[in-house]
């Protein structure tokens, strides 16, 4: 069966990816620039799988706590 154009842009906007997930328990997981981007969202992601130890770094020390408090919030 051949698909249209409209079936393409449909199919790729309606078919998700499966959420990866490990177990992450003993180990450290070390995220760059995660205030902000990817890097923030990268971190929420890592620490749903309850790593042993979660290290964010960014440039800024007011920043990194910022995203820190936001990390709380969205995870509880």
């Amino acid at each position: 069966m051949k698909y249209s154009f409209l079936d393409f842009v449909i199919d790729q906007w309606s078919t998700l990816p499966p959420v990866e997930t490990a177990d992450l328990s003993g180990k450290t997981v070390l995220i760059v620039g995660a205030n902000v981007g990817i890097g923030l969202e990268a971190s929420k992601h890592f620490a749903r799988m309850q790593p042993a130890r979660l290290i964010i770094t960014c440039r800024s020390d007011a920043k990194g706590k910022a995203a820190l408090a936001g990390m709380y919030i969205c995870s509880e």
